[in-house]
């Protein structure tokens, strides 16, 4: 009997469903990473950083929305590898927007590390920031290759090219293209500082002045240049008493400009102060 009821014993099945108990488990896992998930996202704040520098952003209040875009990125959280990408691709524009070309050549460069970035457009990106970077640092015969490989998606650059045309004296090759820029965009302060400091390079006084005056009207990105050349077209036709007149000022409106403050200085010694 022993031996027959170990025989049996044998024969007997065991009660526990493994397939069951795989689902059960592969169910729990599911339940917590979703949890783990969700918590991050509760925990986190980078979503709200985001949402309150996009909002910034679109209303031009760049570095507001540079402090929440760098707020968001120090937050942690489960999944933001592309959430991060996207934060940091508005922060470079940002920094294309402000001129800060520099930083923004670092941006394109930390997104071009992550797996998912786009290659081509991020590269794309990285280059015309870092040959405006070199247009900032007046290195315009780096620049101009670049640039010209891009205008054509970007006829802003238009712009730039002339300038770095202009920096070659090749009024031909400048004109050329600030028209092309005109064309599309119009005249802004910085145009017409640029066609009035070639005029007076050249001597046609009357066309540098209608430039100056026209660039004064406008915009004033670029109204301390401005006043430096109706300064210097003052000099020009020799009326020294009103070139210092305009010189003092520049000066008293914008002490920290080194050329206005040298121009001031200049001046000061060649006109008389008897009146002052």
């Amino acid at each position: 009997m022993t031996g027959r009821n170990r025989r049996r014993r044998r024969k007997r099945k065991s009660n526990i469903d493994f397939v069951k108990v795989f689902f059960f488990l592969v169910t729990c896992l599911v339940i917590v990473f979703a949890a783990v998930v969700i918590l991050s996202k509760i925990i986190s704040h980078k979503d709200r950083y985001f949402d309150e520098g996009l909002a910034f952003y679109q209303n031009a209040e760049y570095d507001k929305a540079l402090d929440r875009f760098a707020d968001a990125l120090s937050e942690k959280q489960i999944f933001s590898r592309n959430k991060d990408k996207n934060t940091r691709l508005y922060m470079a524009d940002i920094y294309m927007k402000t001129a800060d070309y520099d930083k923004a050549v670092e941006e394109y460069d930390t997104i071009l590390q992550q797996p998912s970035a786009d290659k081509k457009n991020v590269g794309k990106m990285k280059e015309i920031a870092q040959a405006l970077a070199d247009f900032s640092d007046s290195n315009y015969a780096g620049a101009l290759p670049v640039l010209e490989q891009y205008v054509k998606d970007y006829p802003e650059l238009y712009l730039y090219i002339g300038t770095c045309y202009a920096s070659m004296n090749d009024a031909e090759h400048m004109f050329e293209n600030y028209e092309k820029y005109i064309d599309k965009y119009g005249y802004n302060s910085y145009l017409y500082a640029q066609y009035a400091a070639y005029y007076i390079s050249i001597g046609e006084m009357d066309n540098a002045y209608g430039y100056i005056n026209n660039g004064l009207a406008s915009d004033n990105t670029f109204q301390k240049e401005l006043r430096l050349q109706e300064i210097s077209y003052y000099e020009k036709i020799q009326n020294y008493d009103k070139a210092y007149e305009l010189a003092k000022e520049l000066y008293e409106l914008y002490p920290e400009y080194q050329d206005g403050v040298d121009e001031y200085n200049f001046l000061y010694t060649r006109v008389s102060h008897d009146d002052e």
